[in-house]
């Protein structure tokens, strides 16, 4: 019984563990604008050339996959979609972090029950290392782009 749910919980924790997650942040320094679709955001490498205007920063971390690349993708695509929740049409990367490990844990505990049994566990977690990014999120004429 126990080494079935055992088997159970491993393989509905295993997918979970092997996508990881992705999260983000902004904060409105601007004059915010309408939200807009997160496909309409463009990622600039440097600043552009043609006049913008500044609306805030956005953050995003991300520690799914397996490869750096992969990590520094989800976690821009996670930029972009905070960018598009305060209606930037653009972001310039400030900077690209790969952490490794950033979180490991481990855990005991006792319980004791007022009908006399006793139960201990013992746990531990960790964390695919992680890529955070960081921009500056930005509102632009797409007439200027060109």
């Amino acid at each position: 019984m126990m080494i079935n749910s055992i088997k159970c919980l491993s393989v509905l924790v295993l997918p979970v563990l092997l996508l990881g997650c992705s999260t983000g942040s902004h904060v409105v320094t601007g004059q915010q604008m309408p939200e807009i679709e997160v496909d309409q955001v463009t990622v600039f490498e440097e600043a552009p050339a043609f006049d913008y205007d500044v609306i805030g920063t956005v953050r995003a971390s991300s520690d799914g996959g397996f490869t750096e690349e992969s990590r520094k993708e989800k976690a821009t695509q996670e930029l972009k979609e905070q960018a598009a929740k305060i209606g930037a049409n653009g972001v310039i990367l400030d900077g690209v972090t790969q952490l490794s490990f950033r979180r490991l844990g481990t855990g005991v505990g006792v319980a004791v029950s007022s009908a006399g049994g006793v139960g201990t566990s013992i746990g531990s977690s960790f964390s695919f290392p992680t890529a955070e990014v960081t921009g500056t999120a930005i509102h632009y004429e797409l007439s200027a782009e060109k």
